[in-house]
């Protein structure tokens, strides 16, 4: 929409749609939920969790977001120049379009579903989050297609400023295999690049030139009559003209052999002369400008669809950052980012809402390769967490000491960490100005609540919050109201009280196709992992009349026990997501090998090869991102 004729509308260009939120609220509204270290890489460092560690985060992007966001509040996100928050951002979100984009070369590989403004809404959410997580320094760089790519522009001007629009940046897409019969091929997308502030980290970046050329040292017109020497002559510049480089410079080309004198060419010097022979420059280097069709725009080494190619991200990370620095990307999808990030020596803090894209991060974060382009010497990774934001292990919580679960609790239900003492009851913390207290005994019983509130009911005004282990619980009801004052009770496990939030519970769902791999996925609230239940008999053989053997998972049973309070329960057959294999499990971490979608599985059955390690890695996933690990001896697939 352009200039409105009312005074409170913009006079610059911006998009107006249905279900456009004022920035302000999404800051305000966006729950921030914390994250928890599930497993540390490598298994044997000890992390101190004072010292920086990089982070691997999953979640959905926009809550893990907010709690970064409030990390950096803390001091917690500092770049050796000493400012606070990320200096680079990288993200390659969904496209939004009904596009096929093939990375191998062999199949589809998604297609991300057409959103309209609801995918613009989406991206904007996070453009606004990825702005204040910025340094004041700090750039971004978004990748996007054809498709949205002049919308998606918009809506970064007005997050970002117009004046703060650096780049677009030409780059590879896929090889096309059948060129379209109503239009061109599409060849090319867009990177986005824009700074934060005024200023912006930025290092020239070179690059070999396919044809190295000779350049004449004739440039910049203007008056000056000084000399310079050159493969010991003076040279006086042409009239009107001076010399591009200091004789410091020329001396110093001299010595590597890129200067000759031209005899085929001559021209006028400042005095009138006719001189034969122009000095020119050799060299095989020149600055990147933003054509960058010289790289790969997808890579092949984990076979992940989309797979951003690490020459493109070591020119990305290289020119708007420097060593240390902190780069994050939270559409991690492969982890390009962070592999190459660790390559050039800078911290990292990648997220993803899949569990592919986490175990294929995992994966190839501890098998390294030394140099860009997935090749050189193996490359230890530096210490790394794994952490989920917005589905919890019970179990690991459990374990936490009394301190750490009061401030997890906190956190998880967006309370503001407070003590005080209300009727003799020292209290942890306050939420919508009431007090919250966090229940450690056995049991929470409505007796209990009777007897609080004798104690604190007359020093509260319309409720207060109990934050309680659901086992420790022994009633059903979200909370107990006596004379007019309500006493609810917070869960855990539990998915967040709508009663309470004022919205809607949204899981965090995972594909159970390859063509739904980057569908648009957000996530609202937090639950907590509840393993599917699976019942799966382990074969080698020749079914069927192969003539080779195969190994084969035949599934018996499989059943989703997601305990959320509005999410209905899906069928059996409609709850598996994916199974994954590693044929090698070595004790240390999931080597994927092979990887198989529902749609895949025809008659409860997968086939893979039979040559197995030891033992045997397979991770069961339900469609709300909630898995079982099984790792089996070798010996259990019967012959």
């Amino acid at each position: 929409m352009v200039n409105g004729k009312q005074d409170n509308i913009p006079k610059e260009y911006y998009l107006q749609y249905a279900g456009k939120a004022p920035e302000q609220d999404i800051l305000a509204d966006t729950m921030s939920v914390p994250f928890q270290a599930v497993k540390h890489f490598p298994a044997n460092v000890k992390i101190d969790g004072k010292d920086w560690h990089n982070m691997l985060i999953f979640g959905d992007n926009l809550q893990a977001l907010k709690h970064l966001l409030k990390r950096k509040k803390e001091g917690k996100l500092r770049n050796p120049d000493g400012t606070d928050g990320v200096k680079l951002i990288y993200i390659d979100p969904p496209f939004g379009t009904g596009d096929q984009y093939d990375a191998s070369g062999d199949k589809p590989a998604y297609s991300a579903k057409l959103q309209g403004v609801s995918y613009l809404e989406f991206l904007r959410k996070r453009f606004i989050l990825l702005r204040e997580l910025l340094t004041d320094d700090g750039s971004i760089y978004v990748r996007i297609d054809y498709h949205f790519g002049h919308y998606v522009k918009v809506i970064l001007d007005e997050v970002f400023g117009k004046v703060n629009f650096l780049n677009e940046i030409i780059i590879n897409r896929t090889r096309a295999k059948q060129p379209p019969q109503t239009y061109f091929t599409p060849q090319t997308d867009s990177l986005f690049f824009y700074k934060k502030g005024e200023e912006n980290t930025f290092n020239q970046i070179l690059r070999n030139k396919n044809n190295p050329e000779w350049y004449e040292l004739l440039h910049f017109p203007r008056a000056d009559e000084r000399p310079r020497k050159i493969l010991g002559k003076d040279f006086f510049p042409p009239k009107n003209r001076r010399w591009a480089l200091s004789q410091d410079k020329i001396d110093s080309f001299e010595k590597k052999g890129k200067i000759r004198v031209n005899i085929q060419k001559e021209y006028t010097d400042c005095s009138g002369k006719r001189i034969k022979g122009v000095p020119e420059l050799f060299y095989d280097e020149e600055p990147v400008r933003n054509e960058w069709l010289d790289l790969a725009g997808y890579g092949q080494s984990t076979h992940y669809p989309t797979e951003n190619a690490e020459e493109l991200l070591a020119r990305v990370i290289n020119a708007s950052s420097n060593p240390s620095d902190l780069v994050l990307d939270c559409f991690a999808g492969s982890g390009t980012t962070g592999a190459v990030a660790e390559k050039l020596g800078r911290r990292w803090i990648m997220c993803d809402v899949g569990k592919l894209s986490i175990y294929t991060i995992t994966k190839r974060l501890m098998s390294l390769k030394s140099e860009i382009g997935n090749k050189g010497k193996d490359l230890k990774p530096k210490p790394f967490v794994l952490y989920n934001a917005g589905l919890y292990d019970y179990n690991l919580i459990e374990k936490m000491g009394q301190e750490d679960y009061k401030k997890f609790c906190l956190e998880l239900f967006q309370v503001e960490p407070k003590k005080q003492r209300v009727g003799g009851f020292e209290m942890d913390g306050v939420r919508d100005n009431a007090p919250v207290y966090i229940f450690l005994n056995r049991y929470l019983t409505k007796e209990f609540i009777e007897s609080l509130h004798k104690s604190v009911g007359e020093n509260l005004t319309k409720k207060m919050f109990l934050i309680a282990p659901a086992s420790s619980v022994k009633f059903f009801e979200d909370y107990i109201e006596i004379d007019g004052i309500r006493y609810y009770v917070l869960r855990i496990p539990y998915s967040i009280i709508d009663e309470i939030e004022k919205r809607e519970f949204t899981p965090i769902k995972q594909p159970d196709s390859a063509s739904e791999l980057n569908d648009i996925v957000e996530a609202v609230g937090f639950d907590f992992i509840e393993p599917p239940i699976v019942e799966a008999e382990y074969i080698i053989g020749r079914p069927g009349g192969k003539l080779t053997e195969v190994a084969q998972i035949k599934i018996k049973k499989f059943k989703s026990n997601q305990r959320s309070k509005k999410e209905k329960q899906v069928k059996d057959e409609d709850a598996l997501s994916a199974i994954l294999i590693d044929r090698d499990y070595n004790n240390e971490y999931f080597r994927l090998t092979d990887k198989f979608f529902k749609d895949e599985i025809k008659d409860n059955i997968i086939e893979f090869s039979p040559e197995l390690g030891k033992k045997v890695g397979i991770i069961y996933i339900d469609i709300y991102g909630n898995e079982r690990i099984e790792v089996l001896d070798s010996k259990v697939f019967k012959k």
